[in-house]
């Protein structure tokens, strides 16, 4: 067999190794958490949903407005919601900004564990798989997949 031919049949072998391979499982999964979002009342300064783009990509951003500190996220028009009945809503546990900054800290000791400097200093979009929950009337509510935005920006 000469070079050319060899080189050839590698190459076309290497989709199918590449494909066979079993999913990769992380050692540090993502942990879940959601975000509940409440229209703005009153006086809020921040709290706002309204339809833009990313990147080129058309969504719906939500502002979500807290007492520890403010959340930009964005859902993809291409991303599937849940809606589901509001006797529901009562299964899912809440995270405030204070207890999500908490959980990203525990996940990058952990991920980390025995070294002194703490290489992670990306988004929470690497560590958690978000989503937010928006009451859209008395008998339901919406379950959006989300991504953090912003992250580190100052008023």
């Amino acid at each position: 067999m000469n070079a050319f031919t060899k080189r050839f049949l590698l190459l076309m072998f290497i989709p199918f190794v590449g494909f066979s391979q079993t999913e990769y499982k992380s050692s540090y999964p993502k942990d879940t958490i959601y975000i509940q979002y409440k229209p703005a009342t009153g006086p809020k300064k921040w709290n706002a949903k309204f339809r833009r783009d990313y990147n080129g990509v058309p969504g719906v951003y939500f502002n979500v407005e807290q007492k520890k500190g403010d959340m930009a996220l964005f859902y993809a028009d291409s991303l599937l919601t849940d809606t589901l009945p509001l006797i529901y809503l009562n299964e899912y546990q809440f995270s405030d900004l204070e207890q999500i900054k908490k959980k990203k800290r525990n996940w990058i000791e952990k991920k980390f564990n025995g070294l002194e400097y703490k290489p992670y200093g990306g988004s929470k979009n690497g560590v958690f798989q978000t989503y937010l929950i928006e009451v859209i009337s008395d008998k339901a509510f919406v379950k959006y997949p989300v991504h953090w935005r912003n992250e580190g920006a100052i008023d």
